[in-house]
C-alpha cells in the first residue's frame, strides 16, 4: 500500500536536511534518488518505507565502513536517502539524513548509548499498578524520553485489576510537571480514545516499558487488529509474558504512526554531553603518552593501552572511549 511521505512522518526538517546531499549529485542520479523510512531492522537488510509502498533496502558500502570507523547505523523511525537500482535491483541505502529526536538508553556501565528508535513525537511510558509498577524506574523512563526530545506520556495499564487506581496515578504525576497520565485496560479497550487523540497524520509514537506490561494488546487496540503477539497471563502477579521481540513502525487507521517496542526491564539515561568518570580516568593516563596526540590504537608507547595490559583500565572503558571519539580500536595481530 503507497502512502504520501507526509503521512509517515516527513516534514521540512527532513527535506531541508537532504536537499544538499540531493544536490551534489549529478541530475542523472538525482532521479534514482528517493526518501524512505526505516520500518523494521534485520541482520542483513533494513525494511523502509519509500511513497511506492514497503520495500527492503541494504547499506551502501560507504555506510557500512569508513576511515574513522562504522558509521552510525540506521535504526527503526530513521529517515534515509535511498537509490532505486535499474532493472528491479531493489534499494540502496547511501546517506542517514539527521535525527529530529532520538530516544537511548546509556548501556556499558554508562560509557555507550545504544539508540532505541528515531525521529518519535510521543513515546506512552507504559506501566501497570501491580508488581511492576516502580516510581523511581518510572522517573528513569521519563528522564530518557526528555532527553530525547520527544513528548512523555504514561500509561497506567491493566486499571481493571484494581479497585481504585487514584492513588497510582497521583504518584505518576509527581516526576515531572504537566505531565500527563492516563489510566486504561487495553483488554476493555478503556482509556484508550485519550492515547488516539495524541494521533494524527505524521506523528510517530512508541511504547515503552517492562515486559508484559501490555505493550502488544495496546498496539493491537490502537491498529484495530491483531498484528503484535501477547503472550498468556501469569496468575502470580496478573503480569503477561514477554512477546515482542523486535521493533516495528505501524501505520494507525486514522493516521500516525506506532512504534511497539521490546520490554526493558530499565532504561539508564544518556547524556551525550555528559563526560563518563570513567573518561577521565584515560585522559589523566594519557598524559604519559609518547605522542601528545596519541589516539590510544596503535601508537608506540601508549600510556593508555599500558594501562590496560595492566589491569587499571578496563578494556570496555576504553573500547567505549574509542566509540565516543569516533576512533577505531587496533585490530588483534594475527598469530603465524
Amino acid at each position: 500500500m503507497s502512502r504520501s511521505l507526509a503521512d509517515l512522518g516527513w516534514i521540512d526538517f527532513f527535506a531541508d536536511h537532504a536537499r544538499p546531499f540531493i544536490a551534489a549529485v549529478s541530475e542523472d542520479a538525482q532521479a534514482e534518488l528517493e526518501m524512505a523510512r526505516v520500518v523494521g531492522v534485520e541482520r542483513a537488510a533494513f525494511q523502509v518505507w519509500t511513497a511506492q509502498g514497503s520495500e527492503e533496502a541494504l547499506l551502501a558500502g560507504t555506510l557500512r565502513q569508513s576511515a574513522s570507523g562504522p558509521p552510525p547505523q540506521p535504526v527503526i523511525g530513521d529517515w534515509l536517502v535511498v537509490h532505486r537500482l535499474p532493472d528491479g535491483q531493489g534499494l540502496r541505502i547511501v546517506h542517514l539524513l539527521p535525527r529530529r529526536t532520538t530516544l537511548a538508553r546509556a548501556v556499558n556501565s554508562g560509557l555507550s548509548e545504544q539508540i532505541i528508535a528515531a525521529n518519535v513525537d510521543v513515546v506512552f511510558i507504559v506501566t501497570t499498578p501491580g508488581e511492576d509498577f516502580d516510581l523511581p524506574r518510572l522517573g528513569r523512563y521519563v528522564a530518557a524520553v526528555e532527553m530525547s526530545g520527544a513528548r512523555p506520556v504514561v500509561l497506567l495499564n491493566k486499571t481493571d485489576l484494581v479497585d481504585d487506581s487514584t492513588w497510582f496515578v497521583e504518584q505518576i504525576g509527581t516526576l515531572a510537571p504537566d505531565l500527563p497520565v492516563h489510566g486504561v485496560a487495553a483488554t476493555e479497550d478503556h482509556g484508550l480514545d485519550a492515547v488516539r487523540s495524541y494521533f494524527q497524520r505524521g506523528v510517530t509514537g512508541a511504547l515503552i516499558g517492562s515486559s508484559g506490561v501490555g505493550k502488544s494488546t495496546l498496539t493491537n487496540a490502537l491498529l484495530g487488529q491483531e498484528v503484535a503477539s501477547t503472550g498468556t497471563v501469569r496468575h502470580s502477579d496478573q503480569q503477561g509474558r514477554h512477546t515482542t521481540t523486535g521493533r516495528t513502525l505501524y501505520p494507525l487507521p486514522a493516521g500516525g504512526l506506532l512504534i511497539d517496542n521490546p520490554g526493558l526491564r530499565d532504561i539508564a539515561v544518556w547524556e551525550a554531553t555528559r563526560r563518563p568518570a570513567a573518561f577521565e580516568v584515560v585522559e589523566e593516563a594519557a598524559v604519559d603518552c609518547r605522542f601528545r596526540k596519541c589516539t590510544h590504537t596503535t601508537e608506540p608507547g601508549c600510556a593508555v593501552r599500558r594501562a590496560v595490559q595492566q589491569g587499571t583500565i578496563t578494556a570496555d572503558t576504553l573500547a567505549a572511549y574509542h566509540h565516543a571519539h569516533g576512533l577505531s580500536a587496533p585490530r588483534p595481530k594475527r598469530r603465524e
